[in-house]
């Protein structure tokens, strides 16, 4: 294991798209790029960092981190051209696509339009198909995805006094401060706060985060589309959903439709998670060796 010190490597602005914070490991030119969840950044892959010898790039999507934030202007098309600014900043052609929750959409629908610079994707609790008739999408599964959304978008609106109430409002009333935290998790909430006149400020845009919520369900690949990803993909699922003891959100039957459309070369789910403890210890542990040993992509 090495320190998961993350190098700052700017993606430079446009005249029409905005830039952005990428952030290298040490090592040689990454040839997987990480993309985050709808309101998260680049540090959710901490863990993953801290378990593979494998240099990665991680990317703050527009929005959020410490990249720019415009009023609008988001969407699975501004993310692709995004991806292919990012690639050609790194001197990439081609490269492996790791994405959690959000990143997993914004993967799957670079992979489908641009499959030349992509080698292979892994899948971290997102990138199900699109569902083509909304009245077929369950009550209780519509209602678990916005209240998972709408506490996670809650807190983007709101200023915290000190690192400990942000803490508070992830873990309530367990008090914690983040020397509490195992370090590459405390880091995370660290970077997500941004300091403010009367505190601190989450760094994620609400516009950023609502606009792409409204796009993933109208612009995401459809099962048929989905069949248009030609390379490699591993799957990763989470066995519960946002919260400890909800439903998951690949259900077994979704999982099945994926499996049946996509080139599925590797599966994992994961005991005991949740769609966020996927991505921290002792989790991590069950797929970072997808990142670091990349034999099932066929190349």
């Amino acid at each position: 294991m090495r320190d998961q010190t993350w190098i700052k490597d700017p993606v430079p602005k446009t005249r029409d798209t905005p830039g952005l914070a990428l952030w290298k490991t040490p090592g040689e030119r990454p040839a997987v790029l990480c993309l985050h969840g709808i309101s998260a950044q680049h540090r959710s892959f901490n863990a993953l960092a801290s378990a593979v010898e494998t240099p990665l790039a991680a990317l703050d999507l527009r929005g959020r981190g410490d990249s720019e934030k415009p009023e609008s202007g988001y969407g699975l098309a501004a993310h692709a051209e995004d991806l292919i600014r990012t690639l050609d900043h790194l001197g990439l052609e081609r490269a492996i696509l790791c994405g959690h929750s959000m990143g997993a959409f914004v993967a799957t629908r670079f992979a489908c339009d641009h499959p030349e610079r992509v080698r292979a994707l892994v899948l971290l609790d997102g990138g199900w198909p699109r569902e083509e008739d909304p009245e077929a999408v369950s009550e209780e599964d519509r209602k678990a995805l916005e209240e998972g959304l709408a506490r996670a978008f809650s807190r983007l609106d709101r200023t915290f006094a000190s690192a400990e109430e942000y803490l508070d409002f992830w873990f309530p009333g367990q008090k914690l401060r983040p020397s509490d935290l195992p370090p590459d998790l405390a880091d995370y909430y660290l970077y997500d706060l941004a300091p403010v006149d009367s505190g601190y400020r989450p760094k994620a845009s609400r516009k950023a985060a609502e606009e792409d919520s409204v796009a993933v369900a109208a612009q995401s690949l459809s099962a048929d589309e989905l069949r248009g990803v030609k390379c490699p993909v591993s799957l990763v699922r989470a066995e519960q959903g946002f919260f400890p003891g909800s439903e998951p959100l690949i259900a077994d039957a979704v999982r099945d439709v994926m499996v049946d459309a996509l080139d599925v070369k590797r599966e994992v789910l994961l005991p005991g998670s949740t769609h966020y403890t996927m991505m921290w210890q002792p989790h991590v542990a069950g797929w970072s060796q997808l990142v670091e040993n990349t034999g099932w992509t066929g190349e």
